[in-house]
C-alpha cells in the first residue's frame, strides 16, 4: 500500500507473523516470499531486494517466536501467545525498517529520522490492532487445529482495507500540506508584487508633484502611531500604515497643473482634485487583496459632520481607519509647504485639529494624536527625518498575513 510517492508498506503482517509464530522460521520465510510473488512492479533488483528482506524478516520473526516459546514451556496461555506474537512482530518490523532505510538512503530521499516519523503511525496501528489478532489465532489453533485458519481470510481482508484507507488518508494529507505551502508562497509573492506596484505609482506621483513628496510616508507614520495610541490591534495598526502609504495614489489621475497650481483652485479644478480618492479606490480595488485598503482610501476625506467627500458620510458610518488617516493627512498637509502657502507651525496645526473635533475629525482620534505629538520630537511634529517610501514599504508585512488575522474586518467596519 502507498504511504508516499516513494514509499510503500506491506499488509502481509498478519500471515507472515502468524506463520512464524505457529510453524517457525521456515514457514515465516515461505509465507513472506509468497506474499511478494504477486508484486513484480519495477526493475528486477527492486523485487529481489524486497523479497530477500521480507524473507529474512519472516526467518527472524520465526526464530524469535521459537526462542520465546521454548522459554515458556509447552502449555502456552493466551497471554503467552500475545508475548510471542509481539516479539515476533517487533523483530519483523525491525528487519523491514532497516531494509526500507537502506533503500531511501541509497535514493537519498530522506533520513532515518524522517523515515521513522513517516512509518511510525502505521507501525503503531499494526502492532496495536493486529498483534492481538495473531495471538488469538495462535491460541485458537493450539486448541482447535487447522479449522481455525478457515476464518483467516475475513480479518486479513479487513486489515488490508484499513491499511489502505490509512495510507490514502496520509497521502492526501501530505499532498494537501504541500499544496497549501505552494499556494502560501505564491500568495506572498503576489502580495509583494502588489505592494511593489503601489510603490511604483506613489513614487511616480512624488516625481510629478514635488510639493507632496514624502507626504505619504508622513501620513503612514502618523496613522500607525495614532492607531497604536488608540489601542487598536496589531493587524489594524499594520493595515492603516499600509493604507497611509498609498492613500493619495489617486492623484496620479489629477492633472499636474492642478496639483502644482500656486493660486486658488477654480470650482472645476477643485472638482478634479476631489476625484482623487475615488480614482485611488478604483486603482487599488483592481489589485488582488486590496479591497479593504481601497475602501479606506475612498473615505479618508469624509468628515463626521457629513461635509466631506466623496459620499458625504457622517459619524460612525465612516470606517475607523479612514478617520485615523483623515487626522494624519490633515495635520501633515498643514505642517508642510504647499504651492499656495508656507507650512504652518505645528502648534497652529494642533489648534486646528482641536477646533475640528466632532465636526471634521473624530474626537478620539485627535486626542490620541495629540498624545503622540506631545512626546515626540520637533522634527517628528514637522514631518522631517522620516524614512523613505521604499524603506517603509520593504519593512511592511505582506497584506496576506494581515488579512489572515482575526479582527481585520472590524478594522474597516
Amino acid at each position: 500500500m502507498p504511504v508516499t510517492r516513494s514509499l510503500e508498506l506491506s499488509v502481509a503482517f498478519i500471515p507472515v507473523v502468524l506463520a512464524a509464530v505457529l510453524f517457525g522460521p521456515g514457514a515465516g520465510a515461505l509465507v513472506a516470499l509468497a506474499c511478494m510473488a504477486g508484486d513484480r512492479r519495477g526493475p528486477a533488483w527492486r523485487w529481489v531486494w524486497y523479497a530477500s528482506s521480507r524473507t529474512t524478516a519472516g526467518v527472524v520473526a520465526g526464530a524469535v517466536a521459537l526462542g520465546v516459546a521454548d522459554s515458556m514451556g509447552s502449555d502456552a496461555t493466551l497471554l503467552d501467545f500475545l508475548v510471542i506474537s509481539m516479539c515476533a512482530a517487533l523483530a519483523m518490523m525491525c528487519v523491514d525498517f532497516v531494509s526500507n532505510l537502506g533503500i531511501v538512503r541509497l535514493r537519498k530521499t530522506m533520513t532515518a529520522h524522517q523515515l521513522w516519523q513517516l512509518v511510525r503511525p502505521s507501525l503503531g496501528l499494526t502492532v496495536a490492532l493486529y498483534t492481538p489478532l495473531v495471538a488469538l489465532y495462535g491460541y485458537a489453533y493450539s486448541h482447535a487445529g487447522m479449522i481455525v485458519l478457515a476464518f483467516f481470510a475475513i480479518p486479513l481482508l479487513a486489515a488490508h482495507l484499513s491499511h489502505s484507507m490509512f495510507a490514502k488518508q496520509r497521502q492526501l494529507i501530505d499532498e494537501l500540506t504541500a499544496t497549501n505551502a505552494r499556494l502560501e508562497h505564491a500568495n506572498q509573492h503576489l502580495q509583494s508584487v502588489n505592494l511593489s506596484f503601489a510603490a511604483a505609482m506613489v513614487t511616480a506621483l512624488d516625481e510629478r508633484d514635488t510639493w507632496t513628496a514624502g507626504h505619504s510616508v508622513a501620513v503612514a507614520t502618523y496613522s500607525r502611531d495614532i492607531a497604536a495610541e488608540m489601542g487598536l490591534t496589531r493587524e489594524q495598526v499594520e493595515l492603516v500604515h499600509l493604507t497611509g502609504l498609498v492613500h493619495d495614489i489617486g492623484k496620479i489621475g489629477v492633472p499636474a497643473e492642478v496639483l502644482q497650481k500656486t493660486a486658488a483652485l477654480t470650482d472645476d479644478e477643485w472638482a478634479l482634485m476631489r476625484e482623487h480618492s475615488e480614482i485611488g479606490a478604483r486603482i487599488l480595488g483592481e489589485v488582488e487583496d486590496y479591497a479593504e485598503v481601497a475602501e479606506i482610501v475612498l473615505y479618508h476625506h469624509e468628515r463626521l459632520d457629513g461635509a466631506g467627500y466623496p459620499r458625504g458620510l457622517t459619524g460612525d458610518r465612516i470606517p475607523l481607519l479612514a478617520r485615523v488617516i483623515a487626522v494624519a493627512d490633515a495635520y501633515n498637509a498643514m505642517t508642510s509647504d504647499r504651492p499656495y502657502r508656507r507650512a504652518m507651525d505645528p502648534d497652529i496645526a494642533i489648534t486646528q485639529l482641536r477646533n475640528g473635533r466632532g465636526g471634521q475629525f473624530d474626537p478620539g482620534t485627535v486626542e490620541a494624536f495629540l498624545k503622540v505629538l506631545e512626546r515626540e520630537s520637533d522634527a517628528y511634529r514637522r514631518g522631517k527625518g522620516l524614512p523613505s517610501f521604499t524603506l517603509e514599504a520593504m519593512r511592511h508585512r505582506s497584506l496576506a498575513e494581515v488579512r489572515a488575522q482575526p479582527g481585520l474586518r472590524a478594522a474597516v467596519a
